[in-house]
Parts: structure tokens; C-alpha cells; sequence
């Protein structure tokens, strides 16, 4: 009995130092290493000439109200590849137009999560994205999920009433 306990305890530490990366393994480039400091979600506006942003979880059901996030980020890398997964509460009913534009974009109507795709840049260690609503713009909760070079920086709720 005793001999099956040694034998399972050496297997185990073996299998634990296999499993461990190898000491040679390559160090993570800090050039391309990307930290989120923080994240928020809300309105943009117009004053005086400056765009404002303040945090908000509910974007009034007003055709052309600007909202969207803003995320503080460290790092060395001059540009991100930011993704947007946006999950709307029904299909866009847009007009022939504006799916057809939505078409050529990439976004399926068909589906309820569109995808949009920017190549941002850092400014003063923050990047943002904006949206506003538009004129057959459902209300309802809605997802938002944000991507950093494919590994989820933020995720948001917010309503659109």
C-alpha cells in the first residue's frame, strides 16, 4: 500500500513539471503587450467646441445622440486592432440603403451581433469608439463587447430608452 502512494506521488510531481513552460520558453515583448487601465461606457457630446464624454449605462432614444466608450490602455504598441461585438435587442428594419451598406460592411442583419473592425491609435494612452443612434434604431438592452488584438478588453450593458 505504502508503495502505490510513493508511486502516485511521483507521478504526480512528474506530471506537474511536465506540465510546466520550459525555462527557455521565450520572455512576452513589453512592445506588444497591451494593459487595460479602464474602461467606460457613455454619451458623447458637443460644448463649446470640445467633445465631452460622460460615463452613462442609458443612451436616450434620440435620433442622433452620439454614445460609445472610451478605454485607458497601457502600452508601447503605436496602433490596436479593436474589435466591436454589439448585440442589438432585434434586426436593423433599415432602409434598402442603409442594408445595403450595412452589407458591404460586414454586418449581417440577420444576425443580432455585428461586428465592426478599427485599427486605432492610442492618444494620450486612451482610444474610444463612437456610435449614435439612428432613425429606425430599436430601444432595449444591449451588449457590447469590446476585443484588443482578439482578447476582450471590456464588455458593457447599457439601455437604449
Amino acid at each position: 500500500m505504502k508503495r502505490f502512494g510513493l508511486q502516485w506521488a511521483v507521478g504526480l510531481c512528474l506530471g506537474l513539471a511536465l506540465m510546466a513552460p520550459p525555462a527557455w520558453s521565450a520572455p512576452v515583448d513589453p512592445a506588444t503587450e497591451v494593459e487595460v487601465v479602464a474602461a467606460e461606457f457613455g454619451l458623447f457630446e458637443e460644448r463649446k467646441g470640445d467633445l465631452v464624454f460622460t460615463p452613462a449605462e442609458v443612451v436616450p432614444h434620440v435620433l442622433g445622440q452620439r454614445y460609445g466608450w472610451v478605454i485607458e490602455v497601457k502600452t508601447k504598441k503605436r496602433s490596436l486592432n479593436v474589435t466591436e461585438e454589439y448585440v442589438v435587442p432585434h434586426p436593423n428594419q433599415g432602409s434598402p440603403t442603409e442594408l445595403e451598406v450595412a452589407r458591404n460592411l460586414g454586418l449581417s442583419n440577420d444576425k443580432r451581433i455585428p461586428v465592426s473592425q478599427r485599427i486605432l491609435r492610442p492618444q494620450d494612452d486612451h482610444i474610444y469608439a463612437e456610435w449614435s443612434v439612428g432613425p429606425n434604431e430599436p430601444v432595449g438592452h444591449r451588449r457590447l463587447q469590446v476585443l484588443i488584438d482578439d482578447r476582450v478588453a471590456a464588455r458593457f450593458e447599457f439601455d437604449v430608452k
